[in-house]
């Protein structure tokens, strides 16, 4: 079935102010996807991530088109997705900044995708891309899970704009 395209025609009567503070109050997880291209390898934090189906194992991820990770991702059809633990806010607020060489003295390997997977993550997941869509500022890129790592460490999660830990709700 073929995607079907709804008119952007309608009047704006929410401001990107009241969306974007509406949508801080949604918690999340916090990843960075990583890409590669060639020899050079970049990473971004991200909170946009998304599973799509789990038969076949796929997800989506969304980038700025502005952002250097999104060329990167479109000329290498690939990324990873890796799950920050609760002790990594430094790597969240690392590739949350443009930096010259994000991955120097980060303990990472390459996956088999060529991605690099930063270790001690709660999880990872490689993808090749097998869509992509333009919304917006933004490109949503559907990746074909080609592998998967499960961590033992809780997540990071980001919430109004700060890093919290997972904890248990008490029973009443």
């Amino acid at each position: 079935m073929a995607a079907r395209v709804l008119s952007t025609d309608m009047p704006q009567v929410v401001s990107p102010e009241q969306f974007k503070g509406v949508m801080r109050r949604l918690g999340s997880s916090v990843a960075v996807i990583t890409s590669r291209h060639d020899a050079r390898v970049n990473g971004m934090t991200a909170t946009a991530v998304c599973s799509v189906s789990a038969d076949p194992p796929s997800l989506l991820v969304v980038v700025n088109r502005a952002n250097a990770s999104h060329a990167m991702i479109r000329q290498g059809q690939a990324f990873a997705v890796n799950l920050l633990s609760q002790s990594q806010s430094d790597l969240a607020e690392r590739f949350a900044r443009r930096t010259p060489d994000p991955f120097s003295d980060v303990p990472h390997t390459l996956g088999v995708t060529g991605c690099p997977l930063l270790e001690e993550c709660s999880g990872s997941l490689e993808c090749t891309v097998v869509q992509e869509t333009e919304v917006g500022t933004h490109t949503i890129f559907i990746g074909h899970v080609v592998s998967a790592k499960i961590g033992m460490a809780p997540p990071l999660l980001y919430h109004e704009g700060t890093y919290h830990a997972l904890s248990a709700l008490k029973r009443a």
